[in-house]
């Protein structure tokens, strides 16, 4: 009977794991959907926004011939505690910006605060910077 019971414990919380990334995905799909309230505004605007709390971010540098701009950064919302595990953070929000953000300062903090994935300081560096489009990668 306990074989059962655990059995049964597994199987559901197996779909209900998986029930939770088409949620999110879909979440993520009504943002870009709606992404005109957002291109032109602070990325506060959306961060206030988001029902899901953002938990792992990788900042990009695209421009080859200045690496200190930050073109765009992605934004996962689950955190991958090995490099291992980095593909569970799809889907993800990619946000470009514009004017570019500054590279260094983002790895900065990301060097800095790695271990956590999302924080405080990070929002505030975030924060100001203006959105230009949103892509969903998946």
């Amino acid at each position: 009977m306990k074989k059962l019971i655990f059995i049964l414990l597994f199987f559901s919380a197996t779909k209900t794991i998986k029930a939770q990334v088409p949620d999110t995905l879909a979440y993520l799909q009504s943002i870009v959907a709606t992404k005109a309230q957002y291109i032109g505004q602070p990325f506060s605007v959306l961060m206030n926004n988001l029902q899901i709390q953002i938990k792992f971010y990788f900042p990009f540098a695209s421009m080859h011939a200045d690496k200190t701009k930050e073109t765009s950064t992605s934004f996962a919302f689950y955190f991958p505690p090995t490099a291992e595990e980095i593909d569970l953070t799809y889907p993800h929000l990619e946000i470009y910006w514009l004017p570019s953000l500054n590279a260094d300062q983002s790895r900065a903090l990301r060097s800095q605060y790695r271990s956590v994935g999302w924080n405080q300081q990070i929002a505030t560096h975030y924060s100001m910077g203006i959105i230009a489009d949103i892509k969903l990668r998946e």
